[in-house]
Protein backbone atom coordinates (compact mmCIF):
# COMPACT_ATOMS: atom_id res chain seq x y z
CA UNK A 1 0.00 0.00 0.00
CA UNK A 2 2.01 3.03 -1.18
CA UNK A 3 2.10 6.58 0.56
CA UNK A 4 -0.95 8.51 -0.15
CA UNK A 5 -3.14 5.28 -0.70
CA UNK A 6 -6.33 5.48 1.13
CA UNK A 7 -6.96 2.94 3.56
CA UNK A 8 -9.67 0.21 2.50
CA UNK A 9 -13.02 0.68 4.53
CA UNK A 10 -12.74 -3.11 5.14
CA UNK A 11 -9.57 -2.61 6.39
CA UNK A 12 -11.08 0.02 8.99
CA UNK A 13 -13.91 -1.99 9.63
CA UNK A 14 -11.91 -5.36 10.82
CA UNK A 15 -9.81 -3.21 13.42
CA UNK A 16 -13.24 -2.17 15.13
CA UNK A 17 -14.43 -5.30 14.82
CA UNK A 18 -11.47 -6.62 16.93
CA UNK A 19 -11.77 -4.07 19.26
CA UNK A 20 -15.50 -4.66 20.09
CA UNK A 21 -14.88 -8.63 20.25
CA UNK A 22 -12.20 -7.22 23.12
CA UNK A 23 -14.64 -4.94 24.57
CA UNK A 24 -17.21 -7.77 24.58
CA UNK A 25 -15.15 -10.09 25.98
CA UNK A 26 -13.51 -8.43 28.75
CA UNK A 27 -16.76 -6.25 29.98
CA UNK A 28 -15.71 -2.85 31.50
CA UNK A 29 -13.19 -1.42 29.04
CA UNK A 30 -12.37 2.39 28.60
CA UNK A 31 -10.25 4.27 26.02
CA UNK A 32 -7.78 6.21 27.86
CA UNK A 33 -4.45 7.58 26.71
CA UNK A 34 -5.04 7.50 23.01
CA UNK A 35 -5.17 4.47 21.63
CA UNK A 36 -4.82 2.26 25.21
CA UNK A 37 -7.28 -0.01 25.74
CA UNK A 38 -7.99 -0.80 29.56
CA UNK A 39 -10.13 -2.77 31.79
CA UNK A 40 -11.64 -1.08 34.74
CA UNK A 41 -11.86 -2.64 38.37
CA UNK A 42 -13.51 -1.49 41.50
CA UNK A 43 -12.68 -2.13 45.24
CA UNK A 44 -10.19 -2.49 47.41
CA UNK A 45 -9.31 -5.95 47.41
CA UNK A 46 -9.06 -6.46 43.75
CA UNK A 47 -7.16 -3.53 43.00
CA UNK A 48 -4.57 -4.26 46.04
CA UNK A 49 -4.60 -8.21 44.23
CA UNK A 50 -4.28 -6.16 40.52
CA UNK A 51 -1.18 -4.01 41.93
CA UNK A 52 0.36 -7.36 43.29
CA UNK A 53 0.35 -8.96 39.76
CA UNK A 54 1.88 -5.41 38.14
CA UNK A 55 -1.56 -5.51 36.15
CA UNK A 56 -2.05 -1.85 36.67
CA UNK A 57 -1.92 1.45 34.69
CA UNK A 58 -3.14 3.96 36.71
CA UNK A 59 -5.24 4.04 39.99
CA UNK A 60 -8.16 6.37 41.22
CA UNK A 61 -8.60 6.95 44.66
CA UNK A 62 -11.52 9.44 46.44
CA UNK A 63 -9.35 12.07 48.45
CA UNK A 64 -12.09 11.67 51.16
CA UNK A 65 -10.87 8.07 52.11
CA UNK A 66 -7.43 8.24 51.62
CA UNK A 67 -6.37 7.84 54.81
CA UNK A 68 -7.96 4.44 55.82
CA UNK A 69 -5.09 1.54 56.31
CA UNK A 70 -5.98 -0.58 53.15
CA UNK A 71 -5.97 2.54 50.50
CA UNK A 72 -2.63 4.15 52.50
CA UNK A 73 -0.76 0.26 51.59
CA UNK A 74 -2.43 0.70 47.68
CA UNK A 75 -0.77 3.98 47.61
CA UNK A 76 2.67 2.62 48.85
CA UNK A 77 2.41 -0.29 45.95
CA UNK A 78 1.65 2.60 43.52
CA UNK A 79 4.46 4.86 44.55
CA UNK A 80 6.55 1.72 44.68
CA UNK A 81 5.65 0.63 40.93
CA UNK A 82 5.41 3.75 39.45
CA UNK A 83 1.79 3.36 38.93
CA UNK A 84 -0.23 6.85 38.77
CA UNK A 85 -2.41 8.00 41.06
CA UNK A 86 -5.09 10.12 40.38
CA UNK A 87 -7.28 11.46 42.84
CA UNK A 88 -11.05 11.71 42.46
CA UNK A 89 -14.25 12.19 44.66
CA UNK A 90 -17.00 9.75 46.12
CA UNK A 91 -19.38 11.23 44.25
CA UNK A 92 -17.51 10.98 40.83
CA UNK A 93 -16.51 7.32 41.40
CA UNK A 94 -20.60 7.32 42.44
CA UNK A 95 -21.58 8.11 38.67
CA UNK A 96 -19.17 5.89 36.97
CA UNK A 97 -19.47 2.63 39.49
CA UNK A 98 -20.92 -0.18 37.43
CA UNK A 99 -21.26 -2.38 40.71
CA UNK A 100 -21.95 0.30 43.35
CA UNK A 101 -19.30 -1.34 45.57
CA UNK A 102 -16.37 0.29 44.72
CA UNK A 103 -14.88 1.27 47.95
CA UNK A 104 -13.37 4.79 46.99
CA UNK A 105 -10.97 3.52 44.60
CA UNK A 106 -10.81 2.44 41.12
CA UNK A 107 -8.18 0.88 38.26
CA UNK A 108 -7.69 0.75 35.06
CA UNK A 109 -5.55 -2.71 34.30
CA UNK A 110 -3.17 -3.58 31.53
CA UNK A 111 -5.55 -5.38 28.95
CA UNK A 112 -5.19 -9.38 29.32
CA UNK A 113 -3.10 -11.30 27.52
CA UNK A 114 -4.96 -13.73 25.10
CA UNK A 115 -4.80 -17.17 26.96
CA UNK A 116 -4.53 -20.35 25.01
CA UNK A 117 -5.61 -24.00 26.57
CA UNK A 118 -2.66 -26.11 24.84
CA UNK A 119 -0.16 -23.64 26.75
CA UNK A 120 -2.00 -23.27 30.22
CA UNK A 121 -1.95 -27.55 29.99
CA UNK A 122 1.22 -27.66 29.30
CA UNK A 123 2.77 -25.01 31.81
CA UNK A 124 4.55 -27.49 34.24
CA UNK A 125 4.06 -31.10 34.34
CA UNK A 126 2.20 -31.16 37.44
CA UNK A 127 -1.68 -32.16 38.35
CA UNK A 128 -4.31 -29.82 36.42
CA UNK A 129 -7.84 -28.75 37.37
CA UNK A 130 -10.00 -26.78 35.18
CA UNK A 131 -13.53 -25.80 35.60
CA UNK A 132 -16.17 -25.59 32.61
CA UNK A 133 -18.86 -23.37 33.25
CA UNK A 134 -22.24 -24.10 30.89
CA UNK A 135 -24.72 -21.10 30.66
CA UNK A 136 -23.45 -19.40 33.64
CA UNK A 137 -24.87 -15.85 33.03
CA UNK A 138 -24.61 -14.60 37.04
CA UNK A 139 -21.73 -12.24 37.15
CA UNK A 140 -21.95 -12.57 41.07
CA UNK A 141 -21.82 -15.93 40.49
CA UNK A 142 -18.52 -16.30 38.27
CA UNK A 143 -16.62 -13.91 40.52
CA UNK A 144 -17.59 -15.94 43.38
CA UNK A 145 -16.28 -19.40 41.73
CA UNK A 146 -12.98 -17.44 40.77
CA UNK A 147 -12.41 -16.32 43.87
CA UNK A 148 -12.66 -20.35 45.48
CA UNK A 149 -10.78 -21.19 42.14
CA UNK A 150 -8.06 -19.30 43.02
CA UNK A 151 -7.82 -20.34 46.62
CA UNK A 152 -8.11 -24.60 45.74
CA UNK A 153 -5.87 -24.32 42.87
CA UNK A 154 -7.70 -24.58 39.69
CA UNK A 155 -5.57 -24.11 36.78
CA UNK A 156 -8.24 -21.87 34.20
CA UNK A 157 -11.72 -21.53 34.00
CA UNK A 158 -13.50 -21.75 30.65
CA UNK A 159 -17.04 -20.14 30.01
CA UNK A 160 -18.50 -20.54 26.08
CA UNK A 161 -18.10 -18.05 23.92
CA UNK A 162 -22.07 -17.17 23.38
CA UNK A 163 -24.78 -17.15 26.64
CA UNK A 164 -22.16 -16.84 29.58
CA UNK A 165 -20.88 -13.27 31.24
CA UNK A 166 -17.76 -11.64 30.83
CA UNK A 167 -15.57 -10.34 33.06
CA UNK A 168 -17.23 -7.32 34.04
CA UNK A 169 -16.56 -5.11 37.25
CA UNK A 170 -18.83 -6.69 39.33
CA UNK A 171 -16.70 -10.44 38.22
CA UNK A 172 -13.61 -8.51 39.39
CA UNK A 173 -15.32 -6.83 42.56
CA UNK A 174 -16.75 -10.19 43.80
CA UNK A 175 -14.03 -12.07 42.92
CA UNK A 176 -11.75 -10.00 45.75
CA UNK A 177 -8.42 -10.89 43.04
CA UNK A 178 -9.16 -14.30 42.25
CA UNK A 179 -9.92 -13.12 38.63
CA UNK A 180 -6.19 -11.42 38.36
CA UNK A 181 -4.78 -14.77 39.01
CA UNK A 182 -7.22 -17.39 37.26
CA UNK A 183 -7.21 -17.25 33.70
CA UNK A 184 -10.99 -17.41 32.16
CA UNK A 185 -10.65 -18.67 28.76
CA UNK A 186 -13.96 -17.80 26.33
CA UNK A 187 -14.44 -20.66 23.64
CA UNK A 188 -16.22 -23.81 22.70
CA UNK A 189 -16.72 -26.08 25.30
CA UNK A 190 -16.97 -29.08 23.16
CA UNK A 191 -13.79 -28.19 21.26
CA UNK A 192 -11.84 -27.73 25.33
CA UNK A 193 -13.09 -31.29 25.86
CA UNK A 194 -11.59 -32.66 22.64
CA UNK A 195 -8.43 -31.09 23.69
CA UNK A 196 -8.98 -32.38 27.69
CA UNK A 197 -9.57 -36.24 26.59
CA UNK A 198 -6.56 -35.79 23.95
CA UNK A 199 -4.30 -35.28 27.34
CA UNK A 200 -5.88 -37.90 29.20
CA UNK A 201 -7.65 -35.66 31.93
CA UNK A 202 -10.46 -36.63 33.72
CA UNK A 203 -13.85 -35.42 32.62
CA UNK A 204 -16.64 -35.14 35.63
CA UNK A 205 -20.08 -33.37 35.00
CA UNK A 206 -21.48 -31.99 38.51
CA UNK A 207 -25.68 -32.46 37.60
CA UNK A 208 -28.80 -34.05 40.16
CA UNK A 209 -28.37 -36.69 37.47
CA UNK A 210 -25.32 -38.17 38.59
CA UNK A 211 -25.03 -41.68 39.30
CA UNK A 212 -22.89 -41.44 42.66
CA UNK A 213 -22.04 -38.43 45.18
CA UNK A 214 -19.22 -36.03 44.69
CA UNK A 215 -17.63 -37.48 47.50
CA UNK A 216 -17.70 -40.95 46.50
CA UNK A 217 -15.29 -40.30 43.38
CA UNK A 218 -11.58 -40.13 43.11
CA UNK A 219 -11.39 -36.43 42.30
CA UNK A 220 -7.41 -36.38 42.48
CA UNK A 221 -4.89 -36.65 39.35
CA UNK A 222 -5.45 -34.14 36.33
CA UNK A 223 -9.54 -33.40 36.41
CA UNK A 224 -11.97 -31.18 34.53
CA UNK A 225 -15.53 -30.69 36.19
CA UNK A 226 -18.47 -29.25 34.41
CA UNK A 227 -21.05 -27.34 35.91
CA UNK A 228 -24.59 -25.62 34.22
CA UNK A 229 -25.69 -22.37 34.43
CA UNK A 230 -28.40 -20.86 36.89
CA UNK A 231 -31.59 -22.26 34.82
CA UNK A 232 -30.34 -24.28 32.31
CA UNK A 233 -27.30 -26.78 33.91
CA UNK A 234 -25.12 -28.75 32.12
CA UNK A 235 -26.25 -29.46 28.02
CA UNK A 236 -27.08 -33.41 27.22
CA UNK A 237 -24.56 -33.37 24.72
CA UNK A 238 -21.45 -32.25 27.58
CA UNK A 239 -23.04 -34.65 30.09
CA UNK A 240 -22.71 -37.32 27.24
CA UNK A 241 -18.97 -36.78 27.05
CA UNK A 242 -18.30 -36.88 30.62
CA UNK A 243 -16.58 -39.72 31.64
CA UNK A 244 -18.66 -39.81 35.20
CA UNK A 245 -21.05 -37.87 36.60
CA UNK A 246 -21.86 -36.80 40.28
CA UNK A 247 -24.39 -35.57 42.26
CA UNK A 248 -24.19 -33.33 45.76
CA UNK A 249 -26.70 -34.91 48.20
CA UNK A 250 -30.11 -33.01 48.61
CA UNK A 251 -31.09 -33.64 51.93
CA UNK A 252 -34.14 -30.82 52.33
CA UNK A 253 -36.82 -29.72 50.15
CA UNK A 254 -34.85 -28.07 47.44
CA UNK A 255 -33.53 -30.05 44.08
CA UNK A 256 -30.33 -27.44 43.86
CA UNK A 257 -27.55 -25.37 45.15
CA UNK A 258 -26.27 -22.15 43.83
CA UNK A 259 -23.62 -22.96 41.09
CA UNK A 260 -20.98 -21.13 43.11
CA UNK A 261 -22.05 -23.15 46.31
CA UNK A 262 -21.76 -26.14 44.13
CA UNK A 263 -18.64 -25.35 42.33
CA UNK A 264 -16.86 -24.47 45.77
CA UNK A 265 -17.99 -28.21 47.63
CA UNK A 266 -16.75 -29.51 44.58
CA UNK A 267 -13.07 -28.31 44.78
CA UNK A 268 -13.04 -28.17 48.36
CA UNK A 269 -13.08 -31.81 47.94
CA UNK A 270 -10.82 -32.60 46.18
CA UNK A 271 -8.19 -30.45 47.97
CA UNK A 272 -9.72 -33.09 50.75
CA UNK A 273 -8.34 -36.20 48.88
CA UNK A 274 -5.39 -34.63 47.92
CA UNK A 275 -4.09 -33.76 51.12
CA UNK A 276 -5.51 -37.24 52.09
CA UNK A 277 -3.48 -38.92 49.28
CA UNK A 278 -0.68 -37.41 50.57
CA UNK A 279 -0.62 -37.76 53.97
CA UNK A 280 -1.36 -42.05 52.98
CA UNK A 281 1.99 -43.82 53.87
Amino acid sequence: MGRGTPIPLGFILLVLINHIVILTEWGSIDIKCGTVLSVRIEGRNPVFEALRNHRVLKVSIAQEIKMAQKIRQIMDLCNDSGVPIESTTLAELDRISETRHHQGITAYLKQPKRQNLRRILRHDSGEKCLLLLDHIQDPHNLGAILRTAESTGVDCVVVPKRSSVGLTATVHRVSMGGSIYVPVLRTSLYSTLKTLKMEGIHVIGVDPLGSKPYFSENLTGSVAFILGGEDKGISQGLLRKCDSIVHIPMLGRLESLNLSVAAAIVLYERVRQQIEKQNTP
